[in-house]
Parts: C-alpha cells; sequence; structure tokens
C-alpha cells in the first residue's frame, strides 16, 4: 500500500493539475516547494490561487485535512483519495470558493 504522505500530496496536487486541464483551465504549477500556493488556475478569463490538501481519515470516519491554515485569495482544494487514483475526489471547500467557480469539478467532460 502506498502511504508515504509527502508523496501521496506531490500527486494530489498532480491529480488537481491534471483534472482542472481536462475540466478546461489553463494551470501554472509552482516549481518550489515552499509558498501558499500550489498553483495558479486560469479560467475564463480569470485568475485562481489554488492551494491542495490531501484529506485523511478524521477520528468519526469523515474526510478532513488543514484547509483552515490556507490564507485569502488562496483557494483550498481538498483530494479525497478514495481507491485507485483514477477514483480520488477533488472538490472545493464550502463556502471558500469564488461563486463562479461552482460545480466546476463536476462538470462533464466533453
Amino acid at each position: 500500500m502506498f502511504t508515504d504522505k509527502s508523496r501521496k500530496g506531490d500527486l494530489a496536487e498532480k491529480w488537481v493539475a491534471l483534472l482542472a486541464t481536462w475540466k478546461g483551465a489553463e494551470v501554472f504549477p509552482n516549481i518550489n516547494c515552499t509558498g501558499p500556493t500550489d498553483m495558479v488556475l486560469k479560467y475564463n478569463g480569470k485568475l485562481y490561487e489554488l492551494d491542495v490538501k490531501m484529506a485523511q481519515r478524521t477520528n468519526t470516519g469523515g474526510w478532513g485535512a488543514a484547509t483552515n491554515r490556507v490564507k485569502d485569495p488562496v483557494i483550498p482544494v481538498l483530494v479525497i483519495p478514495l481507491g485507485d487514483i483514477c477514483d480520488w475526489k477533488v472538490q472545493w471547500i464550502r463556502n471558500r470558493f469564488p461563486p463562479e467557480l461552482t460545480g466546476f469539478w463536476d462538470k462533464p467532460i466533453h
């Protein structure tokens, strides 16, 4: 089983970048391992700073991550690692993203 937390986090960032590109956004990754922003997303002519967080199981059986550490204007993105990587879920944190991005991760792929 693949368990190294840092490597899973790296994979989560790559998964978000690939999925966002597939959904029609341009993605500009941070090439440094420091800073509050993992990538910049360009969608419908607007730029958004994203910080990707890998979810972990909570004591109550749900999923959570340290998204409270993400400060505006950076938008937290949660990756829930269910099953194989192609099954991982990507979602915004409620009330922590611009309304124009509602449904972005759910929109159909053409």
